[in-house]
């Protein structure tokens, strides 16, 4: 089961960030994952909401549809969330160049999957986030409204009202959270990055990536560990000298040796047993800092049962 939806960051070609946006959990979520070598399974998990994550992103919106009325966009009185949109991204053409990169548990590791590796390269994050949360086409004024994602001269206010801050989904997140989630730092996410960090440096994962690395120059890839052959310098190279060819690649299509790649990498993957090796080692490290930090985990299971609580009175009209 997918324990964090993907993460879409959306930055601005002038250097600003433009704005940051994570749904709420998965439209259809699975059952949690309970023994220790699943590699979906992630001790942290326990702490976050991916298991209610869909009716908080489905209050989320709702608040956010009314107050889009509120603002004078009568026409979205109506807007259909099921299922819940993706992040509002800015439309194209009004000067402004947006970046997004996703991140997801399911890929944790790395690509697994040699048939999905074939068909998304490294990209099925983006694919499965899209399949997910379908991305809709907003107006400027729509996008602004949303998410309060300013860039020099935008207006702060449409038709007569002044936008709120973080736009109509800030304002919903305040009224289920307490305040912008945005504004907290999350000990899941912060103790699961943490792990991987402190995974990569012990003996078994180094010679996990130096049996993968060993069987990836048998299919002619020359990367030291799986998290090189994602990056792809070699390709980016190749990517960069098609932009000055002028044949320029889609960003969101992978090309041939991205998808060569890829594959290669989900096999040496399987051939070498990678994912078994390093998912033993993030679980003993996440029981390890579990342990060190139990109370400030207490707590934000404890804040995300309140807003689940806050979502399911929104959902009922109690609130």
């Amino acid at each position: 089961m997918r324990t964090a939806t993907p993460l879409l960051l959306v930055l601005a070609s002038v250097l600003a960030l433009a704005g940051c946006g994570q749904p709420s959990g998965s439209p259809t979520p699975d059952a949690r994952p309970t023994a220790s070598d699943d590699p979906r399974f992630l001790p942290l998990a326990a702490y976050d909401m991916s298991d209610a994550g869909h009716t908080v992103g489905t209050a989320r919106w709702t608040l956010a549809k009314q107050c889009m009325v509120r603002l004078g966009f009568d026409d979205l009185k109506n807007l259909d969330i099921d299922p819940l949109p993706a992040w509002p991204r800015r439309p194209a053409g009004t000067g402004v160049f947006t970046a997004v990169g996703y991140s997801d548990d399911e890929f944790r590791y790395g690509v697994q999957d040699p048939r999905q590796a074939a068909r998304y390269g490294y990209q099925a994050a983006r694919a499965e986030y899209q399949l997910r949360y379908p991305q809709k086409k907003w107006t400027l004024s729509e996008q602004l409204a949303l998410t309060g994602e300013f860039i020099g001269k935008d207006p702060k206010a449409v038709h007569g009202h002044r936008i709120p801050r973080r736009g109509c989904l800030g304002e919903a997140d305040r009224a289920i959270y307490g305040s912008d989630p945005q504004d907290r730092r999350d000990p899941v996410l912060e103790l699961k990055a943490k792990s991987i960090q402190q995974g990569r440096k012990d003996p078994a994962w180094k010679k996990a990536d130096q049996a993968w690395s060993a069987c990836m120059r048998r299919a002619g890839h020359h990367y030291a560990t799986p998290r090189d052959a994602e990056i792809g310098e070699d390709r980016r190279r190749e990517e960069f000298k098609a932009q000055l060819s002028g044949r320029p690649q889609d960003p969101d299509v992978p090309s041939a040796l991205e998808k060569q790649t890829a594959t290669a990498d989900a096999r040496c993957k399987q051939r070498t047993g990678y994912v078994r090796t390093v998912h033993a080692v993030d679980v003993r490290i996440q029981n390890q800092l579990i342990a060190k930090n139990r109370a400030k985990l207490e707590k934000q299971r404890s804040w995300n049962r309140d807003a689940v609580r806050k979502a399911h009175d929104i959902l009922e009209g109690r609130s």
